[in-house]
């Protein structure tokens, strides 16, 4: 392809006998001056398939699965060259870099239901700058007691950037959100808006390392719902830094009078 805005769409294609597909960007710097728009809609994998999508893409470049539908009764197989380790998810985002680059996945049903499932995995770190952004917006994540999206390797946001979970439905699952590495963030935001966290086994959402807001950063959680009657919603396991930022609970509803959890 040429020009300095390259277009990939790919629609309404059934995936079969354990078929993936896999969107990767560049290992080191991406080229200057072009721009990468990849749309991935209306993709059935119910066969053990998946997506897995990695590393870095130029500023300005927009990545989305949307209106998709991976299902998995067993683990997922992705290629050697991807270090999962004993690790596995319907959908999986690896090593990804968004710098003023936008990765979507949106109106999504992810189901996992093999042995220490997970829906949506994200491992060996997210790296957001400028105003990059990573949104799950309107999925519905089941899991057979296991983690709905899993978050093995740190998060770090800067310059203007957003993580958000919005409109979106966890079921049955251990942890709707688990976040096992450190969280940074400068002048950005984590946001958990106006989800359903249904029938957790344990937190809703749990940070097992150190969350860092700085400078006017913010966590949100607004507008959700979490019907656990043993857990918090929130659980931090780590050290909870604000310097000039905010932590901000907004019209949450839950059965339990407490939203947040501290170690």
């Amino acid at each position: 392809m040429s020009g300095s805005v390259r277009n990939v769409t790919l629609t309404n294609c059934t995936f079969l006998g354990g078929a993936s597909l896999y969107v990767v960007g560049w290992r080191s710097d991406p080229p200057a001056g072009e721009r990468f728009d990849v749309l991935i809609s209306g993709l059935e994998s119910r066969f053990g398939g998946g997506v897995l999508v990695a590393n870095r893409f130029p500023p300005g470049s927009r990545v989305t699965v949307v209106d998709s539908v991976l299902i998995a009764e067993k683990r997922v197989a992705y290629g050697d060259a991807y270090d999962l380790g004993d690790e596995s998810a319907c959908l999986v985002v690896y090593s990804v870099n968004l710098t003023g680059s936008v990765l979507t996945i949106a109106r999504t049903h992810v189901a996992a239901v093999f042995r220490d499932a997970v829906g949506v995995l994200v491992v060996g770190g997210v790296t957001l700058q400028s105003r990059g952004a990573l949104y799950l917006d309107g999925l519905l994540v089941q899991t057979a007691l296991g983690l709905c999206v899993s978050v093995e390797g740190g998060v770090v946001a800067s310059g203007g950037s957003v993580v958000a979970f919005v409109d979106s439905e966890f079921l049955l699952c251990k942890h709707a959100v688990s976040v096992r590495g450190a969280v940074s963030v400068w002048g950005s935001a984590v946001a958990f808006v106006r989800s359903e966290f249904s029938s957790a086994e344990d937190y809703a959402v749990a940070f097992y390392s150190t969350v860092s807001l700085v400078g006017g950063s913010m966590l949100l959680a607004k507008g959700n719902v979490h019907d656990g009657v043993l857990r918090e919603m929130l659980y931090a396991a780590g050290a909870v830094t604000a310097v000039g930022s905010t932590l901000s609970f907004v019209r949450n509803r839950a059965l339990l009078p407490r939203m947040l959890s501290l170690s």
